[in-house]
């Protein structure tokens, strides 16, 4: 949800910091305004175009920034793509910043880390969706058919189970092919695989051996020395005149005795028994080693020959210890291959074959239910086009081959899908995306979105020109419907209608006034008789009279009670 939105220096737009709260956001002024700002400035937030065109005159840069809340799963896939990226996210606000320079060049930041404008575009598709005459703008592309019909016909179930066997059928096909290029030149390679084979079996290497080889070569090449030392320590722990055992007796009886008539040394006297035990106990392990210490030239020599021994395997094939280990049963596994060559490249044909065919049946089966779930839900989105300015639509999804007359497996089926329009009797209908108008394509959107409602994957929906042309019962079927999402999804509608404008939870208004000879628009919240003022502009025009704020008033008194668990906000 967009909780903030802060512009600066764009086009108009001196400075506006704008809350939006939960449910149905407005946004309404007089033409000319500037309300596509606040459109164009989200866009910008989403991973739309930057042009220099949009920066205010004399300004060094254009600035949107918005602040989102994110919960949910939603929350869940913005965590993990920023965990990808290496941005830090608490799990329930992201804030996406976007600058325009003048020269033309733009920055993005999302949590203060700089990224693309490409990966700005992925963390816009999961905040928010874009409804009008815009780049981001989710029914524009090529996957939106196969989005819009699996979502509406809940076959996520169906395209993950697709996915496993597709996956299970690249894994043998991979496995396959892996096995003849191995085949093919097994002959050339079978003496020297069986020599390795040979070599590394006869060493029997142990993991972990050659760090403890190592340590023990140093241990016998030292034994004098540290002969020696161990000696040393030892004199200076318990033999001897100033053993430190003995001094530290000394110094704990002491102790003891003032603690009789200090009981604040208790603590004191309790660390020096400590340390006597600790110094006896180091004593007593350094008697241990140096009675184990031995000059042992013999054994010496048998640990540096294996040592040589793991170094030469090492250099020969060119692999640490561990590797070589692992590659030991991979030699007798290709060895016990090789010689049943023709027996395991029959299983792994049939094993891919296998997949192949359960990949397919698969694919073909979730082709079945979209073409099915094509015919019910075109005429299902059909009638419900009729009362939002349609009366003679038709909304159709074109379910066809990937490929053509071959089905081509993709990552969701065999499918592509694709939704096709017309608003007008006796004409085809053509692709969704190549419809001209703003206003048309957001009502599409606005019947979509209210079929899916709970299921959209996204928070914030916003719409554009989604009024633009009508009025009377289709303003009201559009209002309904913009209302009843605002009870799943954050809805911000810009709008010129004083019907749809008076069902808002939050309203926001654009003016616009010169200022020193500069004009400038202004983008605030208003409630209360500002709002009420709003209304009557929006049904008057510049002749407010008392008449229009009484009609203003029954509006919003008219306007259904807001959706459970959303606030009053501005209304």
């Amino acid at each position: 949800m967009l909780e903030r939105l802060i512009i600066r220096d764009l086009a108009l737009v001196e400075r506006a910091e704008v809350p939006f709260g939960p449910g149905l956001n407005v946004v309404t002024g007089e033409t000319g305004a500037g309300k596509s700002l606040l459109v164009q400035a989200v866009d910008l937030l989403m991973g739309g175009r930057a042009d220099a065109g949009v920066v205010r005159d004399g300004a060094p840069a254009a600035v949107a920034e918005g602040e989102f809340r994110v919960e949910g799963d939603p929350g869940a896939r913005v965590a993990a793509l920023l965990a990808g990226w290496g941005i830090e996210c608490d799990g329930e606000t992201v804030i996406v910043r976007r600058e325009v320079q003048a020269g033309g060049k733009s920055r993005a930041l999302v949590n203060q880390s700089a990224v693309t404008r490409g990966a700005l575009a992925q963390l816009g598709d999961i905040l928010a969706d874009l409804h009008g005459q815009h780049e981001h703008q989710s029914l524009l592309r090529a996957e939106a058919g196969l989005d819009v019909l699996d979502r509406l016909a809940d076959l996520g179930g169906d395209v993950t189970r697709y996915g496993e066997a597709l996956a299970a059928w690249r894994a043998a096909s991979a496995e396959l092919a892996a096995l003849e290029t191995s085949l093919a030149t097994y002959a050339d390679r079978r003496e020297w695989m069986e020599q390795a084979a040979r070599e590394l079996a006869e060493a029997d290497l142990v993991e972990g051996e050659e760090e403890r080889l190592k340590l023990e070569a140093a241990r016998l090449a030292h034994a004098d020395r540290l002969r020696a030392l161990v000696g040393q320590a030892l004199a200076k722990l318990s033999e001897g005149d100033d053993a430190a055992l003995d001094a530290i007796a000394v110094a704990a009886r002491a102790v003891e005795q003032a603690a009789s008539l200090d009981p604040s040394l208790a603590d004191t006297l309790l660390a020096l028994d400590e340390a006597r035990i600790a110094a006896a106990e180091a004593g007593r392990a350094l008697a241990a080693y140096g009675a184990g210490l031995e000059a042992d030239p013999q054994a010496l020599e048998t640990i540096e020959a294996r040592r040589e021994l793991i170094a030469r395997l090492q250099r020969r094939y060119r692999r640490g210890i561990a590797e070589l280990i692992a590659w030991r049963a991979e030699l007798a596994q290709e060895l016990a291959t090789g010689e049943d060559g023709a027996g395991a490249l029959e299983r792994a044909r049939t094993r891919a074959a296998e997949a192949e065919a359960k990949c397919l049946a698969a694919g073909h089966a979730l082709s079945r239910k979209r073409r099915a779930a094509a015919r019910e839900w075109g005429a299902g989105l059909t009638r419900g086009l009729e009362p939002l300015g349609f009366p003679h639509a038709r909304l159709e999804f074109l379910v066809a081959p990937a490929g053509g007359d071959a089905p081509a497996p993709g990552a969701r089926g065999l499918d592509r899908v694709e939704m096709l329009f017309t608003a007008n009797p006796g004409e085809p209908a053509r692709p969704l995306h190549k419809i001209a108008s703003g206003g048309e394509l957001s009502r599409v959107m606005l019947a979509l979105k209210t079929a899916l409602e709970a299921q959209d994957p996204v928070d914030l929906l916003l719409f554009d020109e989604v009024d633009s042309g009508i009025g009377g019962a289709v303003a009201q079927a559009v209002g309904e419907r913009l209302r009843r999402l605002s009870r799943h999804r954050q809805i911000v509608c810009v709008t010129h209608l004083p019907m749809i404008a008076s069902l808002a939870t939050h309203h926001v208004r654009v003016t616009k006034r010169v200022t020193g000879g500069r004009t400038v628009a202004r983008i605030e919240p208003v409630a209360g008789e500002e709002r009420v003022d709003e209304l009557a502009r929006m049904l008057a025009g510049e002749r407010v009279t008392e008449t229009t704020r009484r009609q203003a008033r029954e509006l919003l008194a008219d306007a259904p009670a807001r959706p459970a668990g959303v606030p009053r906000g501005s209304a």
